[in-house]
């Protein structure tokens, strides 16, 4: 009796020595390690199968069902837990079919400055000549926005759900933060500078850069090479949404399209202008007078070219 005994035991803890490698083995297939975080109402939790799946093989008695029938019965379960997870992975685009989100647009033309609020609470400021495209309602563990032009963002926390702003091939990624970002066509460069708050800025040729408050990045569309900068002023870069018009030790060229989006109004410089750089405080200065200014400032002289104007000179 006493080696029969012995004999069982040892059968049963090698049959759950395998009962233990399939249910891992299960869990390995799906990756689900590799699976995206899940939204706040995710309601899976893998253990939680694992064990209800362990304790209901268990719980059979051993002289009244056969190994062939208790395998049976866990490979039920198994079919019923891999349903629940593929019906929890699969959801949000189960429901993107059925039921699909409107995706909306917001834009200004040179001269504008809106702004405009999403559907978790964030608040978005658009610079002149800027478009906007957003969903009507997020959904899932993410808040996915698309910029071109420069746009303020005072982002509504959320720690299950980063907020994502795609500029071409560069992302800026948060939770709840403020942050400016100029992406703009005609520009070489995407940069993006933060008021408060910690913001990831991701390119698919470059290290991620993270940024906390007064810091910012330029980073260069031809090559990805990415500038940081610190102690910036933050006060300065956002204070467009106020209706400011501060630049500090900016490029001619970046300062002269800040011109042509605020006024609608186009500058063609001389080549020899552009390595300049200029410090101003233009808020409440007409048109007319910022020209003298920018003139004066890189040693030349600033000429009507019908409805835009013509920067020439030595140069700084």
């Amino acid at each position: 009796m006493r080696k029969f005994t012995f004999l069982r035991k040892k059968i049963q803890a090698k049959d759950r020595a395998l009962q233990e490698k399939l249910v891992h083995h299960y869990f390995d297939d799906l990756q689900l390690n590799q699976q995206p975080e899940a939204g706040e109402n995710a309601g899976f939790d893998s253990k939680e199968v694992y064990n209800r799946i362990i304790n209901n093989i268990d719980a059979m008695p051993v002289k009244r069902v056969g190994a062939g029938k208790k395998w049976m019965v866990a490979a039920s379960l198994f079919a019923v837990a891999s349903l629940s997870v593929l019906g929890f992975y699969n959801r949000i685009r189960i429901l993107d079919i059925v039921s699909p989100i409107a995706q909306k647009q917001f834009s200004t033309v040179n001269g504008q400055v809106a702004s405009l609020t999403l559907a978790d609470g964030t608040k978005i400021w658009l610079n002149g000549g800027s478009k906007l495209s957003y969903p009507e309602a997020f959904r899932g563990d993410k808040r996915e926005i698309t910029l071109t032009g420069e746009a303020f963002l005072d982002v509504a926390h959320n720690a299950t759900k980063a907020f994502i702003v795609h500029t071409g091939n560069i992302r800026t990624q948060v939770l709840g933060t403020s942050f400016n970002v100029k992406a703009y066509p005609e520009d070489s460069f995407v940069k993006v500078d933060v008021v408060t708050g910690k913001v990831g800025v991701v390119s698919s040729a470059a290290p991620t850069v993270f940024l906390t408050p007064a810091q910012g990045v330029t980073i260069v569309k031809k090559n990805h090479s990415a500038i940081i900068a610190k102690s910036i002023d933050v006060a300065a870069l956002s204070g467009w949404k106020d209706g400011d018009f501060i630049v500090k030790n900016m490029p001619l060229p970046e300062v002269l399209n800040a011109v042509k989006h605020r006024f609608n109004v186009l500058i063609k410089a001389d080549a020899n202008l552009t390595k300049c750089s200029i410090s101003a405080n233009f808020t409440n200065v007409s048109l007319q007078n910022i020209m003298k200014i920018i003139a004066k400032l890189v040693k030349g002289k600033v000429t009507p070219d019908g409805t835009d104007y013509q920067l020439k000179g030595k140069g700084c």
